[in-house]
Parts: C-alpha cells; sequence; structure tokens
C-alpha cells in the first residue's frame, strides 16, 4: 500500500507539469499547476436531474440538457458558459431573408435548443443575477445558419413558409441582452465588472488566414474548444457542445463538480474572465451583418502582440499552482480527501509563434501516463483512451504502446474511437440536397470519416502490436464524441485469461481520469485551445465509506458503457481497406488539421 500511495504521489506531481520540458522566449521559470482536493461532496453525476453518484447509469445527451436547462433557469448568482458554440434554436430572433442554403427541417419535435436559450432568457431576466458570461469560437459562432419553419405545423406535407438565417452569437446575445442591458445600468461606474458580462467572442488565429478562409473552413485553421458550462457552485466538464445533436443522439461524457468542487469551480470562472479580456465582447453593432471584414477591421485596430503577452502573463498567474497543494504525507488532514483535481490548458504554438510558459495539456498527460507506469513487480498499470477522431501523435501513440510492451498482460493499451456509422462527420441519411454552392464543403467533410478509417489502421497496428486493442463505436442512429483518459492498477497475474480485458472490471483499480474537450490529436496539440482536468483518485479499498469507491465506480461505467456496442478492430478489416495512393498523400497534408 504504500508503494502505492507513492506512486499516486508521484503521479500527481506528473500532473503538475513537474518535469516537463516547455520551451518560451524569453525564458521563464514555470510553475506547478494548480490542484484541488475533493472530497465526497464536491463531485456529482449528470443524471436524470440527481446530483448523486449512488444512482445507477450513465449519463445520456438528454440527462446533460435537462440538467443544465434546470440548473440555468434557476441560477442564484452566476452563469458562465464556455464552448465552442451553441445552437441557434429555431431562429425565432432571426431576420427573414432569402437564402440559397441548406436549412433545417422543422420535423415537429420540440427544439432542446429553444428550450437551452429560453433557459438564459430567464436567467438573463434575473434581477439579482450577478454574473452572465458566454465565451464562443469567433469563426463558428459566426457562422451563417439557415432555418426553415412552418407556418403551422398541421399543415402536413406544406412548403415551408420561411427561411431565417441567423448565427449563434445573434440567437445567445437576443437571449441575455435583458442582463446586459439591466447591468450596464446600474453599474455605469464599475467598467472594471462591466467587461466581465456579456457575449465574447475568441479568435485563436491571425488576420491572414481568416483573410483567405472562407466559412466554415476558417475553423479548419483552429477553434476555441473549450468546454465549460458554471451556474452558481457548480461546474461541468464536458466535451459536448450546445447544440441539438449533443442534446438528442450524440455520446459524449460530463462531469460534475459541486459545492465548489474544492475550489476548482471558481479556478474556471477566473479562467474564463483571463480569456474573455482578450477576447471580442459583442454586442451585435460592432459586427454587424456577420461580415468577415468587419472582423478583421476590428481585431487589427488592436495591438496583438501587447494583448498575446498580456494573455500569457495573466495565464501564467493563475495557472501558478505553487500555493494550490500540500504534499501527500501521513499526519496532514486530507482524509476526507477523495481525489485530486488538476486543470489543463492547450494554447496552440501559433498563437504566440511559441509555445506560451505554462505546461502544456500534451506535455502533463504524457508525463502522467509515463509516471503511471513506474509500479511495482506485483501490478501493471493500463490505459484506455477514447477519442472521437483519432489522430494520435507520434509522441502519444509511442508512450501509449510503451505500455503494452513493458507491462504484463494486464497493462496492454486500448483504444475507443469513433465507427463509419457512428462518425461525427457521417452523411446524414435523408438530408438536405445539397445545392452546387455547398458542394465543395459537403464534399470534403464526406471523405473526412474514410480518412479516420485510414488512421485507425495506422493506429490499431501500433497498438495491436503492442498487445492492445481499438474498438470502433458503431450504433445505429448514434455518434460517438466521447474523448478521456482512464489508468487503472491491475494485478496482472489475475487477468490473464480475462474475457473482455479492455473492460474495467474492478473500479477500485481507478488510478486517474481525465476529462475534458481535447481529442487527444494532432489538431488539439497544434490548433486548437483546450482544456481538460485530470482527476487523481487516493488509494481507498473497495468497501471504504467515504464515497470515494462509488465514484470511480460511475467513471469506470462510462468506459465500459462505451464499449457494449462498439466491434473490435481486426487484422482482416484491412482486406476491405480500399483507400487510395491519393487518399493516403492527402492524409500526410492534412493530418494536422483533423
Amino acid at each position: 500500500m504504500d508503494a502505492r500511495k507513492h506512486l499516486i504521489n508521484r503521479i500527481i506531481q506528473a500532473a503538475r507539469g513537474h518535469g516537463t520540458g516547455a520551451v518560451s522566449r524569453p525564458p521563464r521559470p514555470m510553475s506547478k499547476l494548480p490542484c484541488f482536493p475533493l472530497k465526497r461532496h464536491h463531485i456529482g453525476k449528470v443524471t436524470g436531474g440527481s446530483i448523486d453518484y449512488g444512482v445507477d447509469g450513465v449519463a445520456s445527451p438528454d440527462d446533460f440538457h435537462s440538467f443544465l436547462c434546470e440548473r440555468i433557469n434557476g441560477a442564484q448568482r452566476r452563469v458562465v458558459l464556455a464552448s465552442l458554440y451553441i445552437g441557434v434554436g429555431s431562429g425565432k430572433n432571426a431576420s427573414l431573408v432569402s437564402s440559397t442554403t441548406p436549412a433545417v427541417v422543422d420535423d415537429g419535435k420540440s427544439c432542446k435548443e429553444d428550450e437551452l436559450l429560453q433557459a438564459l432568457h430567464n436567467a438573463a431576466s434575473n434581477n439579482n443575477l450577478e454574473k452572465m458570461q458566454i465565451l464562443l469560437d469567433v469563426n463558428r459562432a459566426l457562422r451563417k445558419v439557415s432555418v426553415t419553419t412552418n407556418k403551422s405545423r398541421q399543415s402536413h406535407g406544406a412548403e415551408p413558409k420561411n427561411i431565417i438565417q441567423t448565427n449563434s452569437a445573434e440567437a445567445v446575445l437576443s437571449e441575455i441582452d435583458p442582463f446586459i442591458r439591466s447591468y450596464n445600468n446600474n453599474n455605469n461606474n464599475n467598467q472594471q465588472r462591466n467587461v466581465q458580462n456579456g457575449l465574447f467572442l475568441f479568435p485563436v488565429h491571425g488576420k491572414r488566414l481568416r483573410t483567405i478562409l472562407p466559412s466554415p473552413l476558417n475553423e479548419v485553421a483552429g477553434v476555441f474548444h473549450i468546454k465549460a458550462y458554471i451556474v452558481d457552485d457548480e461546474l461541468i466538464l464536458s466535451g459536448a457542445n450546445l447544440s441539438e445533436e449533443y442534446f438528442r443522439n450524440r455520446i459524449d461524457r460530463y462531469m460534475l463538480f459541486t459545492n465548489g468542487g474544492g475550489g476548482l469551480v471558481d479556478f474556471y470562472v477566473d479562467l474564463c474572465d483571463v480569456l474573455c479580456e482578450y477576447a471580442i465582447r459583442y454586442d451585435g453593432q460592432q459586427i454587424n451583418n456577420m461580415r468577415r471584414d468587419l472582423v478583421d477591421s476590428w481585431i487589427s485596430s488592436r495591438d496583438e502582440k501587447d494583448r498575446k503577452e498580456k494573455l500569457e502573463h495573466s495565464l501564467m498567474r493563475l495557472f501558478d499552482g505553487n500555493s494550490h497543494f500540500q504534499e501527500l504525507t501521513d499526519g496532514e488532514n486530507n482524509e476526507d480527501v477523495i481525489a485530486y483535481a488538476i486543470p489543463t490548458l492547450q494554447v496552440p504554438t501559433s498563437f504566440a509563434d511559441r509555445p506560451i510558459c505554462i505546461p502544456s495539456d500534451t506535455e502533463v498527460t504524457q508525463n502522467l501516463l509515463i509516471t503511471a507506469l513506474d509500479f511495482n513487480e506485483e501490478y501493471s498499470a493500463s490505459v484506455r483512451l477514447s477519442s472521437a477522431y483519432l489522430n494520435l501523435t507520434q509522441k502519444l501513440l509511442s508512450v501509449l504502446t510503451t505500455y503494452g510492451r513493458t507491462t504484463n498482460a494486464g497493462g496492454a493499451p486500448y483504444i475507443l474511437t469513433a465507427g463509419p456509422i457512428s462518425h461525427g462527420f457521417a452523411p446524414k441519411k435523408g438530408g438536405v440536397s445539397m445545392r452546387r454552392k455547398a458542394s465543395i464543403v459537403e464534399y470534403v467533410k464526406g471523405t473526412i470519416p474514410k480518412a479516420f478509417l485510414t488512421l485507425v489502421k495506422e493506429t490499431a497496428q501500433s497498438i495491436m502490436s503492442a498487445g492492445g486493442k481499438v474498438f470502433l463505436y458503431e450504433r445505429e442512429g448514434w455518434t460517438f464524441h466521447a474523448k478521456g483518459i482512464w489508468i487503472t492498477a491491475i494485478d496482472g497475474r489475475n487477468n490473464l485469461d480475462s474475457h473482455h480485458p479492455e473492460l474495467i472490471k474492478e473500479p477500485s483499480s481507478l488510478l486517474a481520469a481525465i476529462i475534458g474537450s481535447s481529442n487527444y490529436g494532432a489538431r488539439s496539440e497544434d490548433l486548437d485551445v483546450e482544456s481538460n482536468c485530470i482527476i487523481i483518485f487516493k488509494d481507498y479499498p473497495s468497501n471504504d465509506d467515504n464515497g470515494c469507491h462509488n465514484v470511480k465506480k460511475a467513471i469506470a461505467a462510462e468506459w465500459n458503457d462505451m464499449c457494449q456496442p462498439s466491434k473490435e478492430w481486426k487484422e482482416e478489416n484491412s482486406a476491405n481497406d480500399d483507400s487510395t495512393s491519393i487518399m493516403r498523400l492527402v492524409l500526410e497534408s492534412l493530418r494536422r488539421y483533423l
């Protein structure tokens, strides 16, 4: 037990960035990442409107939607949402326009995006609310969306009556406007607090790429990808965006931190504040009619270099965790602590033309995995990784295959990703026919699943050579978007003949888990702004009475549940591989953008 406790302490230090080799110019000392102690009442579960981890079952998209809407409707103090984008709903606040772009057809179902937007409006109308802050990616938030509606749902088979065009930024702004106007009127003398409220759009890449690439291809070059949803003293970390498919039939993960999460909730509020200081504050007038040239002129009027340096200094102060953590030593008053949470950040090197001076998510994740391998002779560490879009970097793939080569039978790496029918870019059945104007973009999107299957084959060959397995999530009518890492310590001597070794059969073996926005691929590392949270568990037996086992059980169930409809990739699958040399050539040039 002492050896395992010592290892856990070393894992915590690795996850905090101890020993990472980040480069910065000019050289600056790099502090450890902050670390927050979690007690049982700091961790909840998004299932059926309950936060009790004793409830069986894994949270569904509908659970996520219902829970988030319920919390926003009842917000008492603050609502802070960071996401790639928010769905526009039925477009009830958009203008009537003529449009030749594909439209979203009203199928008669209730619109869950409308329910979320209405929840935001209800919160914005609460005079007691102190903070409302929405942070989205600038390009995705301004992407034009056409919505087709019928005047009457009773008109069976009738032609659409209206085509309306809007975007995520306009849809959100129209709902939170009551709060913005009320807050500005009541706080005219407090500009510092005013700037932290409202709708903010984060630009990841520079003006040159914005000028060259049309929407939506401008998002290929990099996006703001963080997903953190805060209401009062609760935080949901997820990979899910806030749109219809993520509320209905797209598999994802959601981790709820309650009662302030030992300080973690306030940390993510502070992170959003820092990012909003750099982002564009959108009020619907300065960027009119969604024109990209006006976006460029507004951004270019600022001194980009000074703004980015200010952002880096603010991030360095925020992620300076030297005062956030006490070492795991006997005699500390931490008997009620069941786990530690370490938030990470990934900012593209291209953003500041060099790595920013904090340990990056990529560095600490790889450091964590390498350190977890250093176990004693009785145990092996095993790793499981889920990614919506499998495009692992060579460095990460090398670390993963080390698990199978240096440990016994219990330590092989297991990978889970989307299969052809459940891929996020798979063509929609029965979709609206594409007009010629959109055919190029749609054609490119249509080739993406095949490109990723080629990458799956390459990854599978490496993983299988290390004794591991790769699984494809295949579920009719569902898409797969879940991402994360699970690290377990298993007695390999008892698992030599285990059936389905990829499953986590003993939740008590869970050492660490990672939840967040990253897909652990080249694009997440090189192009997008990401944030994950590393959860490292203290060593408790399975019959502990402080709730740690129930938390481990629920997190292990997420992985096991996703494995159920998944199929193992076999070498014979490559016999049907019809990828051409042209596809492989294209992949080599586009790999970092996938």
